[in-house]
């Protein structure tokens, strides 16, 4: 009998010494967008968003990291379980559902593309950038993006040209699709769907590279894409969520700066601009007014 209430008490200790000692769990959220984070194929989990995520956490050994890829209308709904976390989000989504870190990183400038052999690259020639403005309201060429808005939120896929798209939307000059790939794709051009598509110069090159396709496009920036806007992780808006931002926020030095943007232009490697600015604002603290909110 003596050796049965010892057993109890020795189970009843170590149970006890599990609970007290049971780490909290976060759950980070992924999304389907190359080269941010890759979920199949060749290219599976070298995003440098995968890559990023893993070297913060590993600077949070504190707590039990769950990662899950999820759409981002699930992700609308999945803060209010209050140990929801997002590691790069931009300014601005979800104001009443989550709290955000200290900027770390900013978007890079939005621009078009469309085929090397289309009428609009012809008249449009070796020209760097072109006004998304003039292309709508001065030519008959349609654009392709993705959804304006999140489903039943007010966050824009394109938040800084929502102004501008947004009273074309309905007129044929602007059609928007939706795709498990999140992202417009140069398939949208050979299909002849659309003459251009709106997209970032680092998801277009990492699309030729991972599906291993000969580049029959042409880029251009976007005269109105000039700003960036900032970048920050975030979690839900909970005691919780509060509690992993300030520990967060500790994490943000030069050395996360520089991991950061290390992993990211290994992606990016010609746009030295990027680069550059971010270089400047970030690890040597030069402020420029193209940096946004």
């Amino acid at each position: 009998m003596i050796k049965f209430f010892h057993f109890v008490f020795v189970l009843f200790v170590l149970l006890a010494s599990s609970t007290l000692h049971s780490k909290e769990k976060i759950t980070w959220v992924k999304w389907k967008l190359t080269p941010e984070y890759i979920e199949t194929g060749d290219f599976k989990g070298r995003g440098y968003l995968d890559k990023f995520l893993d070297h913060t956490t590993k600077l949070m050994p504190e707590y039990e990291h769950e990662i899950q890829f999820q759409t981002l209308n699930r992700i609308n709904r999945s803060w209010s379980q209050g140990n929801v976390c997002s590691l790069h989000l931009w300014l601005g989504y979800w104001p009443d559902k989550i709290v955000y870190s200290k900027p770390y990183g900013f978007t890079p400038r939005f621009g078009i593309v469309t085929r090397r052999d289309s009428e609009l690259a012809r008249e449009l020639g070796d020209r760097q950038s072109v006004s998304l403005k003039h292309l709508l309201s001065k030519t008959d060429y349609t654009a392709g993006i993705l959804p304006l808005y999140y489903e039943n939120t007010s966050n824009s896929r394109y938040p800084l040209l929502a102004s501008i798209l947004s009273p074309y939307l309905g007129s044929g000059k602007v059609r928007e699709f939706s795709n498990n790939r999140n992202e417009m794709s140069v398939v949208f051009l050979d299909k002849k769907r659309v003459d251009y598509v709106i997209r970032m110069s680092i998801t277009h090159y990492s699309e030729l590279k991972i599906d291993n396709l000969s580049d029959n496009y042409r880029y251009y920036y976007l005269d109105e894409g000039m700003r960036h806007k900032l970048v920050a992780g975030a979690c839900s808006n909970s005691d919780f969520g509060k509690e992993v931002i300030n520990k967060f926020n500790t994490l943000i030095n030069q050395d996360f700066y520089k991991t950061y943007i290390k992993y990211r232009q290994e992606w990016d490697q010609d746009n030295v601009a990027f680069e550059k600015i971010y270089n400047e604002y970030f690890i040597k603290g030069i402020k420029n007014p193209i940096v946004t909110e």
